[in-house]
């Protein structure tokens, strides 16, 4: 019984299967072939400036007479000096010597405008931070003052104590000016060669 079971259920799957098998197969068109397409052969490459030669100049335009500078009248001409003969020929053809020509005046030059030096930029600093700047300076010019007594006892480079004299100067020359990052820079670096000072 169990044969036959099966077989029933072959013979049914069998016509299934040829049916879904035998699909009508769509013939297969190739695609249409792409036309050639000619590509025209690349153009010299072309440099990389382009003479102009075509000039294109605007239309002209009115100008205003009165616009036009009155023009002054140019300065009487200097008598030309006689060239001077060259040494080697002046022996060898004439005796006689050039005239002197009269000393020109030389051309009166303007004098160099006054230039007025303008103070560099500064930064803007609020009052507390230049009250903090000038504590400090007043601090580091203690210091040097002590460095400077505790050395004069002993032998010390002169040429050293000069510089930080200078740079003391520098530095109140500086907040006069209002120029208090200066000031401040100028006493630290009088103050570090007061250290090597002491040393």
């Amino acid at each position: 019984m169990r044969v036959l079971r099966h077989g029933w259920t072959v013979l049914l799957i069998v016509p299934l299967l040829s049916c879904t098998l035998h699909q009508k197969k769509q013939a297969v068109v190739p695609p249409a072939p792409k036309p050639a397409v000619v590509t025209p052969p690349a153009p010299e490459p072309q440099p990389l400036s382009i003479p102009q030669t075509a000039v294109v100049l605007p239309s002209p335009q009115p100008v205003n007479p009165d616009a036009i500078p009155p023009v002054q009248a140019a300065p009487a001409p200097v008598a030309d000096k006689p060239e001077p003969v060259p040494a080697e020929h002046a022996g060898r053809h004439h005796t006689a010597t050039a005239p002197k020509a009269e000393a020109e005046p030389e051309p009166e030059t303007p004098a160099p405008a006054a230039t007025t030096e303008e103070p560099p930029f500064q930064p803007i600093l609020s009052a507390e931070e230049q009250k903090n700047i000038a504590v400090k300076i007043d601090s580091n010019k203690r210091e040097i003052d002590e460095l400077l007594n505790k050395a004069k006892g002993h032998p010390t480079d002169q040429s050293l104590v000069n510089r930080i004299h200078s740079f003391l100067t520098q530095v109140e020359e500086a907040r006069r000016r209002g120029d208090y990052t200066q000031a401040g820079s100028l006493s630290e670096r009088a103050l570090i060669l007061a250290r090597e000072l002491g040393e």
